[in-house]
């Protein structure tokens, strides 16, 4: 639960910290080169500086990890204080080379200015980062289930990682309406569990122990239906539950349904990074001239607009109009109804297009806006996803941003659903996608893809 998200949001915090003392001290070199015309000691005294900042920095996240063996995680204060006076302090060993070119108020204030820097780079970056990477669409809401006492004791360790973007909303279950010890509000039993899903836009449920495996079965089952992640969490003292992966966090293990690699804001930095390198160039060679070529040709063969939009569903099953080369003649026909083969609403010119994926290019446009990725489950049409949703864990796919490819649709399941075994396929391969992602299964997809628009597959169409 907080393992992917705590361990790299710790190594981005440290790697943000050491660029920003390393590019600010580059900066006051050069400034304090050209007005005191004294580089040797300056550059000395920056560079030992700038040496000592940055071992004192990789020490304090060798030695606290922000992650300790039982996997606690110590308080942010003194994890700041003790990473704050250790690199500031060791910094003293660099002032020696420059007494002799600066007083001695000039050093004094050199340092402070040094230290103020420091002390705002702990204080405010992770702060910072922490709003950046975990808020708006990264923040989850939360409904605790169990008994009073230990939604209590939960609710504090949630409120320890709310810098993780965990946001408890409320509590459900216990055989009393009585907060005693939790601020969170009531909101029932299990019974009203999917309505107060859809009001609250909750994404987590936590099973606060206690609970029996038979329960744990049930809230799995409602979890998996409304595309809610499930986490089970319970005293060292008690049994783990099989089928769950867990983890430590001070008093309590918590487990896990389902493996997530994208919860890792540095694995959403490097996919993030890839669809940019990836989008940019698609949309300056590919997009622009496949759609001026495209124009022409529906001039005589299908007039109207070059571009179709269609309502599917993304990450969280919220929804977005994906973009694609109109395909289709202008008309009711155009419904959401799944083309098939020699379809008689597809004209000449855009069944060429279909075959080798083309019209998919315009998706770059939502890769470059953030509703999709490169890589990842296909989205479906909304009217569908009540249909495809009767698979199970089918809500899993919802988890990570929707793709223009994926791993289903290299391995042939592309084109018509005609049964149930199809659909099953499909999704048996977008949650292997999103359970084992990792960047080298990105690229090799989007190698395997570029390959099958040369020469596409037979279920192209």
């Amino acid at each position: 639960m907080f393992a992917y998200r705590a361990r790299g949001f710790d190594a981005l915090v440290g790697a943000a910290q050491c660029m920003l003392h390393w590019g600010a001290l580059w900066v006051a070199v050069r400034l304090y080169e050209g007005y005191f015309l004294v580089s040797n000691g300056l550059s000395e005294y920056f560079g030992l500086l700038c040496w000592a900042w940055s071992a004192g920095i990789g020490a304090e996240l060798l030695w606290c990890k922000h992650w300790h063996g039982d996997g606690s995680s110590p308080a942010w204060t003194k994890c700041l204080q003790r990473g704050m006076f250790a690199c500031a302090f060791s910094g003293l060993a660099a002032f020696e080379p420059v007494l002799r070119h600066l007083s001695a108020a000039s050093v004094a204030v050199l340092w402070c200015s040094h230290l103020t820097l420091l002390v705002g780079a702990y204080q405010l970056l992770p702060r910072w980062l922490g709003f950046l990477l975990f808020g708006s669409n990264h923040r989850h809401r939360v409904i605790v289930v169990g008994e009073e006492e230990r939604v209590a004791d939960l609710e504090r360790v949630l409120s320890s990682r709310s810098g993780l973007g965990y946001h408890p909303v409320g509590r459900m279950g216990g055989a009393s309406k009585r907060n005693a010890g939790s601020g969170l509000p009531f909101f029932g039993g299990s019974d009203a569990f999917e309505e107060v899903v859809r009001q609250k836009g909750v994404d987590q449920v936590i099973l606060a122990g206690g609970v029996r495996e038979a329960q744990v079965s049930e809230w799995k089952t409602n979890c998996e239906k409304l595309g809610v992640r499930l986490v089970v969490a319970q005293k060292f003292t008690e049994s783990e539950l099989g089928g769950f992966s867990w983890e430590a966090q001070g008093e309590w293990c918590f487990g896990m349904a389902c493996h997530e690699p994208l919860q890792s804001p540095i694995n959403r930095v490097l996919k993030r990074a890839l669809d940019i390198c990836v989008a940019v160039p698609a949309i300056l060679f590919g997009v622009l001239p496949v759609a001026l070529c495209t124009w022409g040709i529906q001039c005589f063969q299908s007039p109207g607009p070059v571009f179709y939009r269609q309502l599917r569903h993304g990450r969280g099953n919220r929804t977005f109009r994906v973009w694609k080369f109109r395909t289709m003649h202008v008309g009711p026909a155009m419904a959401a109804v799944q083309a098939t083969r020699n379809d008689s609403r597809i004209y000449p010119f855009a069944a060429w297009l279909r075959r080798h994926s083309l019209d998919e290019l315009p998706q770059f446009l939502n890769v470059l806006g953030g509703e999709m990725s490169v890589v990842g489950p296909r989205p479906h049409f909304v009217e569908h996803t009540g249909q495809f949703a009767e698979q199970q864990r089918y809500h899993v796919r919802s988890f990570v941003k929707p793709g223009i490819t994926g791993l289903a649709q290299v391995n042939g399941c592309r084109g018509e659903v005609r049964c149930a075994k199809d659909m099953e396929r499909r999704v048996r391969f977008d949650i292997i996608y999103v359970e084992r992602w990792n960047l080298w299964m990105d690229i090799q997809l989007i190698a395997q893809t570029a390959w099958q628009v040369v020469v596409p597959p037979p279920t192209a169409y």
